[in-house]
């Protein structure tokens, strides 16, 4: 049996869209830049674009609540489904859906939120087996 969890921190990439399914459910679709450290050898941060979907009571408050730029918290599951275009190719979509989303207040005068809710990135020297979870 495994775990399907994910929290992710990044900034909407553009203004989330809220949408209505045919039996009237409101679905929001967003999407994070989220840094990523980089790898050995390489100079700079990647950045992943991840999709994020919302549905009911947390579509309407992330519809109302943030906007592109703002930095939140997301807290869900890895979803991937499968959908036909309208010329008839099959694409493949891995997404967040989001069970929490939370804004991150960044601090007066600085670009980067309080220490306090950045996850901490392991050292090169440490040992992940220590790792108790």
């Amino acid at each position: 049996m495994g775990i399907n969890h994910i929290d992710v921190i990044g900034n909407l990439v553009r203004n989330p869209e809220m949408r209505y399914t045919p039996n009237g459910v409101p679905t929001t679709q967003f999407t994070l830049a989220v840094k990523r450290p980089p790898r050995e050898g390489s100079k700079g941060e990647s950045i992943d674009y991840i999709p994020v979907i919302t549905w009911r009571k947390l579509a309407e408050t992330s519809a109302e609540s943030f906007k592109k730029g703002d930095l939140v918290s997301v807290e869900g599951r890895m979803l991937t489904r499968t959908y036909e275009t309208s010329d008839g190719q099959r694409r493949k979509v891995v997404e967040i859906e989001a069970l929490a989303v939370e804004p991150i207040r960044v601090e007066a005068g600085t670009s980067q939120p309080p220490e306090d809710v950045v996850p901490e990135i392991l050292e090169e020297n440490e040992n992940i087996d220590e790792i108790p979870f």
